[in-house]
C-alpha cells in the first residue's frame, strides 16, 4: 500500500525551499506530449531554457527532426507515441526512465481540433477529438502518476 504521506514528503524535500515553492526546472526531467509543434514545442523550448531535460512525444514522426534543430542534444530526446494507446504511453514513460532515470514533470499537451461546424461534423471526427483531447490526457496522466508514485514511495 502506498503511504499518503510519501508524496507530501517528496514535495517538501524536492520542491519547497526556504522561500516557498521552487518552480524552477533546472535538472528536472519533463515529458511533453504533442511537443513537436505549436504550444507543445514552445513549452519544450521554455523547459530547456530553464535547464530541464525534456522528452518530446508526438504522433508526428517529424518530431525527431524538430528535436534535432533545438540544439540541446544531451537534454532533449524524441519518442513517438499516440496518446490514445495506453501501451505507447507506457513505453514513453519507460523510455524516459531508461534515458534520464526519473520523471518530474508531465505536460499532457497533445490535442487535435476540427473547425467544422457542429451540425456538419462527422461522429468519427468528434470521437477522434474526444479520444485525443480527453482520453489521451487521462491516459498520460494516469500512467505518469503511477510512475511518480513508484519514485516517491519506494526510493
Amino acid at each position: 500500500m502506498i503511504s499518503r504521506a510519501a508524496p507530501c514528503y517528496f514535495l517538501k524535500k524536492n520542491y519547497l525551499g526556504a522561500g516557498g515553492i521552487n518552480l524552477r526546472l533546472k535538472n528536472k526531467i519533463a515529458i511533453v506530449t504533442g511537443g513537436a509543434s505549436g504550444i507543445g514545442l514552445a513549452t519544450v523550448k521554455a523547459f530547456l531554457s530553464e535547464g530541464a531535460k525534456v522528452v518530446v512525444s508526438d504522433v508526428n514522426l517529424d518530431g525527431e527532426k524538430v528535436v534535432a534543430t533545438l540544439g540541446h542534444n544531451d537534454q532533449v530526446r524524441f519518442f513517438p507515441a499516440d496518446v490514445t494507446k495506453e501501451e505507447e504511453i507506457q513505453q514513453l514513460m519507460d523510455k524516459t526512465i531508461e534515458w534520464f532515470g526519473t520523471i518530474d514533470v508531465v505536460f499532457a499537451n497533445a490535442g487535435i481540433g476540427d473547425a467544422t461546424p457542429a451540425h456538419e461534423l462527422s461522429y468519427e471526427s468528434w470521437s477522434d477529438m474526444i479520444n485525443v483531447n480527453l482520453s489521451g490526457v487521462f491516459l498520460t496522466n494516469k500512467i505518469a502518476i503511477q510512475q511518480m508514485l513508484k519514485q516517491w514511495c519506494y526510493h
